[in-house]
């Protein structure tokens, strides 16, 4: 039995689909197979549905995750619903310039009427480029720059944007843990990192903070010694550091007692499982803004928590939930453009999402089609993160 055939058997059976359709390695040249509809009602007329996702590079848990949760969405929604969407998914590995490629492939050459990506702000800015000018809606379920959204009427986002994820992690820094001198350590290539700095700043200054310093780094550096006697030596009592968990892991494994005395704040960049292992035995404080925590007690968050583990074999990160609540957004949408694949109904649609209940919480679309939604802070340890505090919007 081929790949797609399970993954068709996939569509109507939760428990054969934990079998068969979880983390498949990308084909080559980026390509993934169609996980369809299967034989859900007007599966015949299903509705394509794109995705752009890093399955492959330093970023790559974030798309295997993200996959996972919209697959489990999708999968369920498609069971019994009036109407039934095929997924059309590829690998970016992370690079922009590939993102941009391969949602003018989805437009073009596999017709889809959405696509849902990507997970990282510089290339889902590439990619949406792209979508607007071909008048293909593009929902991203996890990038956080604020320009992404102006590119046009047909991107929008189901998660929080920049400045409100930096005014978080700022009021967090200067009003829970009674920190006034920071220090930033920002991969200035990447528009998340610079995005996430700016909107720290503006806060932590406002509210009476001192930026004392800032260090940059490049994606992918393997020695952090240099940074991390520099901002030792700084005189901040707090360290932020918007980046990826790819780069923040290992920098903090490399500090090891140098910074014990000096949390460190970031941001959903480092909601990833192989930060754990990244990290080491890091033993300093560490706060990160997420979108969900796995130990919330929300029935509908506990239901999810467990089906993902039963299916995958490990607790889910934000993207898994994120990559849920974009399937939730998708049929959403479906449902009030009559269900067909009409991308100007569907853009309309998206657009004018309100109180959508999710694993990641209520999503309402606003005017600049960003989603107003509190933020999650959690507590980070060698073992994994646990709730701290929610942060509501606009608050």
């Amino acid at each position: 039995m081929d790949r797609r055939e399970l993954l068709r058997i996939a569509a109507l059976v939760m428990a054969a689909a934990a079998t068969g359709c979880g983390g498949e390695a990308p084909a080559p040249g980026g390509e993934q197979p169609a996980a369809d509809g299967g034989d859900a009602p007007g599966a015949s007329n299903a509705v394509k549905i794109g995705a752009v996702l890093p399955l492959s590079g330093q970023t790559a848990t974030y798309g295997e995750e993200t996959l996972n949760g919209l697959k489990m969405s999708l999968e369920k929604l498609n069971e019994g619903g009036a109407f039934a969407v095929e997924l059309v998914f590829k690998d970016n590995k992370g690079d922009s310039t590939e993102t941009a490629k391969l949602v003018s492939q989805l437009i073009k050459i596999d017709q889809v009427a959405m696509i849902v990506g990507a997970v990282a702000s510089t290339n889902s800015l590439k990619g949406a480029k792209v979508a607007q000018e071909n008048g293909i809606p593009m929902m991203t379920p996890a990038s956080t720059n604020v320009a992404i959204t102006e590119r046009g009427e047909y991107i929008s986002r189901i998660c929080f944007i920049d400045p409100v994820q930096g005014d978080a992690l700022a009021k967090l820094s200067l009003n829970d843990l009674g920190k006034k001198k920071a220090v930033m350590i920002v991969d200035k290539a990447s528009d998340y990192s610079v995005g996430l700095a700016d909107a720290f700043r503006a806060t932590f200054e406002a509210g009476g903070g001192t930026i004392v310093g800032e260090e940059s780094f490049t994606a992918g550096e393997v020695d952090f010694s240099s940074i991390i006697t520099k901002v030792a030596r700084s005189g901040a009592d707090v360290i932020y550091a918007p980046a990826y968990y790819g780069d923040v892991g290992p920098m903090l494994k490399q500090a090891g007692d140098k910074w014990k005395d000096l949390p460190v704040v970031a941001g959903d960049g480092i909601d990833s499982p192989d930060l754990y292992d990244l990290m080491g035995d890091y033993q300093g404080e560490i706060y990160m803004s997420s979108h969900f925590a796995p130990d919330d007690t929300d029935p509908m968050v506990s239901e999810f928590v467990s089906a993902y583990k039963a299916r995958f074999g490990k607790v889910p990160g934000a993207m898994a939930a994120l990559g849920h609540d974009a399937g939730l957004a998708i049929f959403d949408a479906l449902g009030r453009a009559g269900g067909g694949g009409d991308p100007v109904k569907l853009k309309d649609a998206l657009n004018s999402i309100k109180a959508l209940k999710g694993i990641t919480g209520s999503i309402t679309i606003n005017a600049e089609r960003n989603a107003d939604k509190d933020v999650v802070i959690l507590s980070v340890k060698p073992s994994g993160a646990s709730f701290y505090k929610r942060m509501p919007y606009g608050g």
